[in-house]
Parts: C-alpha cells; structure tokens; sequence
C-alpha cells in the first residue's frame, strides 16, 4: 500500500510498542530523541535512503516522464532508546528494562500488517541493524544528552503515494514469447573510400575513411566516395533490411529510400548504401536535405512469421546507433582568369540552406582562411555564397604561385581533396 507520509509508519510502529511498553501510557513511546527531562522509549527516525532495487518501478500508464507516477520506494532508519528518572537521578537498569521490552517486542514482529483508519493497508519489515559501538557513539555526537543504550533498525520497504495516472495501458489479449536464434544487428564501423588525383599525376589515390566521410550524390550510379559500407553483424537471413538515419535538427528519424539510396545486405556482416542529397523522415513522409554534418545511422531488420493462431507477424530488431559523416560536395572549381588575385566560382552540394546556421560555411586556400563577404562580391581574400550550390572566392594577395589546396568545411565536415594551380 502506498503512504501520504512517513508519520504513518512511525506511528504504527510507536502503537506496537506502547502496547507492549505500558498501555495505559503513564509510560510513553515518544518519536523523538529523548531528553533528560522525558520518561520512556524513543523511537526517532534520523535518516531516509531510496531504495535501489525499486527505483525504476514501471509507471501504470504511459505518461512522460513515467517518474511522477510511480510510487517511490523509500527504507526508512530509526533509533530506539530509553531514558528514566527517578527524582533528580537516572536509573540505568530501568532503562535497560524499557530496552529489553522495546527490543523483544520489536523482534517478536519483524512483519507488521494492520489497516490504517482511513482503510490503508500497512505491511513493512523491520531489521536490527548492525553496528559498531564506535558507530552508535556517532548518532550522539551532535546531541545535548549524554550518550543512551540504542538499538538501530530499518523499516522497508514504504512506497509513498504516487501522482495519479492520466493515461493507462491497454489490456494484453493475447500473451507470446517469441525467440529468435539469430542476433540483433549490429554496427562496429561506417567507413568509404574517397579517390582522388593529384594535378600532375596520372594514377588516382584512395584513402579508406572510418567513420565513413560521403559526399551526397546527385545522380546514380554515384561516384565511389559517396558509397558507404556499415561493418558488423546481424545485417543478412531473411527479411528485409532498412536503414534509419538521425540527426539533432529532425525532430523523426528518416528512412532512407532503399532503391534511391542502394540500401542492400551483403552476406551477414555488410550493409551499403549511397549517400543522397534528400532523405524522407517518418511518419510524416517530409522530405529533407542532408546537409554537411554529423548523423548517425542505425540498421533495422524486420522478417515476417506466419504463426499458427494470427497468421502473419512482422518482427523489427534494431542495432545500436553508429556514426558517419556527410562532406561538402565539390564538383567543379573554376578560374575566371589564371593567376593571384582572380575570382573562382566553385560549384557543389550543398552551401546555403535553411538547415546551415550563420557562419557554418568555411573556405581555405592552403591553410588561409576566407573572409564571408556573403552579400556582396568578394574582395581579395573573401569568399561569398551566391546560390545554394555555388560560392565565389578571390585568391588572397602575396600567395606563392604553383598547386594549392582549396577546402570547403561545412558544420567542422571538409570536402574531399582539390587543388588550384595559382600561376
């Protein structure tokens, strides 16, 4: 039964005791630490602590956050001791009478159930707690009597009375435990390889990145750096396999189309895919576009069961969530005339967007940063985005002549390699 406050509890408790104690109650049981002044047994409650094992207590309903409305289970930890006078002076043995009674009484109901007056059922245990006799002096440090005979116990387990429920579960009409000898898929590694050449050079190079670093592709069949393979297990058998994408600025995750995407299991350990310039979140089938950044990826492989009492049943298992990275695509890098100082107009994917915030844009020639003079025409070492695929550049004075990286880093993610020839 779930309790309004910890009060219920100790006055049960002070109830037991005082019918064993004295029940007339010329002889008190007090919840409080006694003075030098009282007479009889104190039983005070000096500490609560939440108990572990009932702290993730499912909610009736399916209201969020859950907490609010599930009972919070709490042991509670009390201080029996005894105090007696007799004029001016303290009679010691008495008191250890008193403890005698109140120990017993509590040993000999180490399960205490009874209804409270207003119909509550009360059901909790009571355990001695062991402690050192250093240990008991400490609980007396603090206070103005001299140290007591103590006994130390704890009462478990008290749920207090949660929020009510404003939704409730459905009820179960058909129970079913399915088991599956397969794994659930899972993600180790997203990686790609990014091919390109050096001005100069005859023979491509390729560079194997992990986490996978893809250009979004406009067109199929895609360039190779835009293909990206996830490394794992769980991905082949029967079924299909889909995969999910996510990213902080959709408030769904998104599917990706499985063929505009390429999305196909290769044996049981790979899965490929084609980055693209849109993806379509779900459920509300709104298209959007995947700007520079960071997302993470998840495989999800769904198998449908024919069962002998429901017939078809469709089954999801979803492996854990793993990152890739979506570059900066760069498809043409054109001069309007050779040599330092002139303009350049690169052509890609993707530089303007409602889902780029201010200043996210960045272009290097070599390690020099360009000013954003969006808006206006670049100057000598500024750049500008005058459409949603193209920014225009002036190289900065005093560049040396010859091969020169120009990098494109959109939200921290940069292009693929290229190079301008400065003459």
């Amino acid at each position: 039964m779930d309790y309004s406050t910890l009060s219920e509890i100790s006055k049960t408790i002070i109830t037991v005791l005082q019918d064993a104690v004295d029940p007339t109650n010329t002889v008190k049981v007090l919840p409080e630490i006694l003075r030098n002044t009282d007479v009889g047994l104190g039983f005070y409650l000096f500490h609560v602590q939440e108990s572990a094992h009932y702290k993730n207590f499912p909610a009736p309903g399916k209201d969020n956050p859950p907490v609010p409305y599930t009972p919070m289970a709490l042991s509670l930890f009390y201080q029996l001791s005894a105090n007696w006078r007799d004029g001016e002076q303290q009679d010691a043995l008495e008191e250890q009478k008193l403890m005698t009674i109140g120990m017993k009484t509590l040993h000999d109901n180490p399960v205490i159930r009874t209804s409270l007056p207003d119909g509550k059922d009360i059901n909790i245990k009571l355990t001695l707690q062991v402690l050192s006799p250093s240990e008991s002096v400490q609980y007396w440090a603090a206070a103005d009597s001299p140290v007591r005979l103590s006994a130390y116990y704890e009462v478990s387990v008290v749920f207090l009375e949660p929020e009510k429920p404003r939704s409730y579960a459905g009820r179960v009409l058909r129970y079913g435990n399915y088991v599956f000898t397969r794994r659930d898929p899972h993600i180790n590694a997203s990686e790609n390889t990014i091919s390109f050449t050096v001005p100069g050079e005859t023979s491509p190079r390729q560079v194997n990145a992990s986490p996978a670093q893809c250009p979004p592709a406009s067109v199929l069949p895609a360039p190779g750096a835009s293909k990206l393979t996830f490394q794992g297990y769980g991905f082949g058998g029967n079924g299909t396999v889909s995969l999910l994408i996510i990213n902080d600025r959709w408030s769904e995750t998104a599917v990706a189309d499985a063929v505009a995407w390429e999305v196909a299991a290769v044996g049981d350990d790979q899965v490929t895919a084609t980055v693209r310039e849109q993806v379509q979140l779900q459920p509300s089938s709104t298209m959007v576009t995947m700007v520079p950044g960071l997302y993470s990826a998840q495989i999800e492989r769904s198998e449908t069961i024919t069962l002998p009492d429901i017939g078809p049943k469709t089954f999801r298992h979803l492996s854990n969530i793993f990152p890739f990275l979506v570059t900066p695509r760069v498809d043409s890098i054109t001069p309007a005339s050779g040599g330092v100082g002139t303009l350049f107009t690169v052509n890609g994917f993707i530089f303007q967007n409602a889902g780029l915030a201010a200043n996210s844009v960045r272009v290097f020639i070599g390690e020099q940063q360009l000013n954003d003079q969006t808006g206006s025409a670049p100057g000598n070492g500024d750049f500008a985005i005058t459409a949603p695929g193209m920014l225009q550049f002036q190289i900065p004075t005093g560049l040396p002549t010859g091969l020169t990286p120009v990098r494109v880093i959109i939200n921290g993610v940069e292009s693929t390699p290229n190079w301008i020839t400065l003459t």
